[in-house]
């Protein structure tokens, strides 16, 4: 286990990915991040560079090395794909978009961009997308294999999207224990890792289950991070479907009319109250314990698993979880 000074503490300053804005994306990904910068544009592209530079960190150790670039590729792709579908939800609340975005990886009924009420570029982009990462995807050497797994990852994760969603139409369903168990697969780590498996020769099949254990647990330490990390602005945006909010909300620290109101009306003078009472409350502290927990949790597979280092997976996530403090610091 890290020793105790190595885990992050709401105090972190400094952003040891802080140059990833200055990174320069491969040939493989930079012509979709331009495809988007000109048809969407939700977010600018040091949302990717950020991922670019974090990616090593998680990846788990069994990969081949001649691999690595494909991968890195592929989670760039997979990151944008879940990014688009959960803006279109978020930020735009778009559900007649929404519906044929969620559509896009299976085949029981095509996305169709012209339906009435449908953003079409955002479909067209996204089936676009799509068909690049299954493209790349499929150029690993054990891609077959793992495909059946991959697209049910992916279709939980778009579950979660469509969770998030629904938060938005129904305020009261916000609850902790849900977003443990939906809201997590946003986070793409199950997809994630079987690009990985698909990339790893090496890799014994009869370790499957710890794998994805150890992985669960990588998952909820991201979404701890993401969730401090963004709250505030996602707040301020009228969503509260963080676990800090979520919490608040059910420890009394807020109510739902006040969630409510800065829907209604995002002032500051409405929102930052409300930040200020969630922050006293020591709720962010709570959700740091909650990820030195999963921590701790996780180092029980290291003498478990032999295709994978489950220790180097884990400190992985020290550094990216101090990035993720140091933007919520600069928030």
């Amino acid at each position: 286990m890290a020793a105790e000074s190595q885990f992050p503490t709401l105090e972190v300053e400094t952003d040891p990915f802080a140059d990833a804005r200055t990174r320069t994306l491969s040939e493989t990904v930079q012509p979709l991040v331009d495809a988007y910068d000109e048809r969407i544009a939700d977010r600018d592209r040091s949302t990717w560079r950020w991922f670019d530079a974090v990616e090593p960190e998680f990846r788990l150790s069994c990969v081949d090395d001649e691999c690595g670039r494909r991968v890195r590729d592929a989670k760039v792709l997979a990151t944008m794909f879940i990014t688009v579908i959960d803006d279109v939800a978020e930020r735009h609340g778009d559900r007649a978009t929404l519906e044929e975005l969620l559509l896009v990886p299976f085949d029981s009924r095509p996305a169709d961009p012209t339906r009435d009420g449908v953003d079409g570029e955002y479909v067209r982009f996204q089936q676009e997308l799509w068909d690049a990462l299954l493209s790349l995807y499929r150029e690993s050497p054990r891609a077959d294999e793992f495909e059946p797994l991959f697209r049910f990852d992916v279709r939980q994760a778009l579950q979660s999207v469509d969770y998030s969603a629904l938060l938005g139409r129904y305020p009261g369903l916000t609850g902790e224990r849900e977003l443990w168990t939906y809201d997590v697969y946003n986070m793409m780590l199950f997809p994630f890792a079987d690009i990985d498996l698909a990339n790893a020769s090496a890799f014994e099949t009869s370790e499957l289950a710890a794998v994805r254990d150890l992985v669960a647990c990588g998952q909820r330490m991201a979404r701890i991070g993401n969730w401090i990390a963004t709250w505030q602005r996602e707040l301020a945006e009228g969503d509260y479907s963080a676990g800090v909010v979520a919490r608040a909300l059910e420890s009394g620290v807020v109510s739902a009319d006040e969630l409510r109101a800065i829907r209604s009306s995002p002032a500051d003078a409405t929102v930052d109250p409300i930040v200020e009472r969630i922050r006293d409350a020591g709720i962010e502290t709570a959700f740091v314990e909650r990820w030195r927990r999963e921590y701790e949790r996780g180092t029980d597979y290291c003498g478990e698993i032999e295709s994978v280092d489950a220790r180097a997976y884990l400190e992985g996530f020290v550094p990216i979880f101090r990035s993720q403090l140091a933007r919520r610091s600069a928030a």
